[in-house]
């Protein structure tokens, strides 16, 4: 491996949530099918891991799994912007109850669209 993912993290962190989008695929799927704990998933999108030997691994890891060149994930994705079905909609003023059960409604359709869409 040439790479140092680690010294990466920031713009991996951002690209593994846009290749999730682009593939259609969940972080549960992800781990799955590379055999990293859903845990360490969630740790490389925040851009934390406790070793950088082992993220450089994962990486790797990810990378050959999904026939990625080394580079995939430190050069630029294109931006993949959600569509909201529901909490875009009217006043950005609304009560803040009212936007976090339309937000939560948004997070399930994202969620469904992932499994259903694709």
């Amino acid at each position: 491996m040439s790479i140092n993912f680690f010294e990466h993290r920031e713009i991996i962190s951002n690209n593994m949530v846009i290749f999730l989008r682009l593939r259609g695929i969940s972080k549960l799927s992800l781990s799955k099918q590379t055999g990293i704990p859903r845990l360490t998933i969630d740790q490389i999108i925040s851009g934390e891991t406790p070793s950088p030997k082992q993220y450089n691994l994962q990486l790797t890891n990810i990378n050959h799994t999904y026939e990625l060149p080394e580079d995939y994930f430190i050069t630029s994705l294109p931006s993949v912007q959600p569509t909201y079905a529901y909490s875009s909609i009217g006043d950005s003023a609304k009560d803040p109850v009212v936007r976090e059960l339309l937000d939560g409604l948004d997070n399930i359709l994202d969620i469904y669209s992932l499994y259903h869409l694709h």
